[in-house]
Formats: structure tokens, sequence, C-alpha cells
């Protein structure tokens, strides 16, 4: 296994792994959501479902990467564009309420998290689609 297979496959299970502790802390209240600003709550509890989605795309990606299976392509695709929508969406959100700006412990993990979902979203889909020949082949 190349280091580049085992670099993209670490960081299919990191993004499951990631996501199902992050929002494990949300829900048994070990992470406060605090009203930052009016309607706050409401955003961010707007994503456990698609972070889900993320969550499963990715590991789904990994276990096929692992078996050398086409399908590997199709699941990466899928989670890099996953993370990258997501990235943007909560940059885009973060720029026009001022959120972004105030760099709060919170918000710097925020932004950790937005820059990951942008560089691992473009590597993955660069990566998957660049091989998406190679897991076509026969084993």
């Amino acid at each position: 296994m190349t280091k580049l297979k085992k670099l993209t496959i670490g960081l299919l299970f990191f993004t499951t792994g990631a996501i199902a502790i992050y929002w494990l802390t949300v829900f048994t209240d070990i992470s406060e959501v605090v009203e930052k600003i009016p309607g706050y709550t409401d955003w961010f509890m707007s994503f456990p479902l698609a972070d889900g989605w993320i969550a499963i795309c990715a590991l789904l990606a990994a276990i096929y990467l692992i078996k050398s299976k086409s399908q590997a392509t199709l699941f990466g695709l899928l989670t890099g564009s996953s993370l990258i929508f997501l990235g943007l969406s909560a940059l885009m959100y973060g720029i026009h309420t001022g959120l972004l700006f105030e760099l709060t412990w919170d918000e710097i993990t925020e932004i950790i998290i937005k820059l990951y979902c942008l560089t691992v979203g473009s590597f993955l889909i660069h990566r998957f689609w660049s091989s998406r020949k190679e897991l076509e082949k026969p084993v």
C-alpha cells in the first residue's frame, strides 16, 4: 500500500471519527452550544444529518479503498464535495454574521474545521478523480 493511499484512508477514518466525536460531545452536553447571535443555535443544530452523511460517505470510501474497489471513487468524491460544501457554507455564515472575526477559542476551532473541510475536501476530490482508472481495473 502506498503512502498516499495510507494518507487517504487515514483522512477518511479521521473525518468519520471526528464527526462522530464532535456531535457526541454536543448531544451529551460536553460541548455547550451558545447562542452567539440570534438564530445561531438553530443554524448550528441543522448540521447533524449533513455531517452524518459526510461521515458515512467517508467510512464507505475508506472501506472500499482498502479493498481497492471501484466504489471508493464514488464515495471519495461524495465525501470531498460534501466537505467543501460544508466548509464554504460555514465560511460564508461566519463572514456574513461577523462571527469569523471574533477570535475566541470556539471560533478558532471552527476556523480550523472550515480549513480542514476545504483542504481535505479538495485533496479527496483530486485524489479519487485522478486515481479512478486505477480502481476500475479488475483485481
